[in-house]
């Protein structure tokens, strides 16, 4: 995350990142959410497979398209990491 980033989170209301990460938890752990998820990486990594080994950029747009979407899944653990964060900033 980018210090500029950093700053933005530093300064927000811990209600607002409170209510961030409670909704970030409530997408990981919604069935339906995971479900979907899991299509789609399946539905990318079968089409990696499937590919002929000389598709190389058709092989690295499913693979990037792959890696983003574990990135968007990550940004959601890293708003919960922010109210831990901040939780942790207020006890002392």
């Amino acid at each position: 995350m980018s210090e500029q980033t950093d700053q933005a989170i530093d300064t927000r209301e811990f209600g607002e990142v409170q209510r961030e990460a409670e909704a970030a938890a409530a997408m990981l752990d919604s069935e339906v959410f995971n479900i979907a998820f899991q299509t789609m990486n399946r539905q990318i990594i079968d089409q990696i497979l499937t590919s002929p080994p000389e598709a190389h950029e058709e092989r690295e747009r499913l693979y990037m398209m792959f890696k983003a979407g574990q990135v968007f899944v990550q940004q959601f653990a890293t708003m919960i990491n922010n109210l831990e964060l901040r939780k942790q900033q207020q006890e002392h």
